[in-house]
């Protein structure tokens, strides 16, 4: 059975995590999030400032990094980060959304989310989005900024608002 993350305990568990050293004791950190449900590999290096906020599945593979105040987060879906990956600063990882409500006062409606699923050897650039439903293949290059809405294919270079392979 796969494991879910547990908000309540993720948020003290990142409590902690904040007072860590930013770049250091990263096998502290992935036992620590291990503890309240992120299946983590013990070689994976996350910087204290990453937020997490999630209650679905959490997979991140051995030797990936994640970058200064990046954020996953969004609901019940599975967000899986692959191994060997590079995930810059402040990028937003974000599964979650809101239906568009034909009525009511609030175009935001019911909330939704989709997986999102990073393959092995992939290099997110700074300040990238990476909304739900979408897959990106294996050794791809996200360019800094980029904001990626749909599936981007294996050893693609691909930027862009939206992102899309330019080689």
């Amino acid at each position: 059975m796969e494991k879910k993350c547990r908000p309540p305990l993720l948020w003290i568990i990142q409590l902690v995590l904040g007072i860590l050293p930013s770049t250091r004791f990263f096998p502290l950190k992935c036992r620590l999030l291990s503890i309240c449900g992120v299946n983590i590999h013990p070689s994976a290096r996350l910087c204290s400032s990453v937020k997490i906020l999630t209650s679905g599945r959490l997979t991140i593979g051995a030797d990936t990094f994640i970058g200064h105040q990046a954020l996953i987060a969004g609901g019940d879906s599975a967000i899986t980060i692959g191994s060997n990956c590079d995930i810059a600063p402040r990028v937003t990882i974000l599964a979650g959304s809101h239906v568009i409500a034909v009525a009511g006062p609030r175009a935001a409606g019911r909330g939704n989310s989709k997986p999102i699923v990073i393959e092995d050897g992939v290099w997110i650039g700074g300040g990238s989005i990476i909304l739900g439903g979408v897959r990106i293949g294996q050794r791809s290059v996200i360019g800094a900024g980029s904001v990626v809405v749909r599936d981007i294919p294996p050893h693609s270079v691909a930027v862009g608002s939206p992102c899309r392979p330019i080689r």
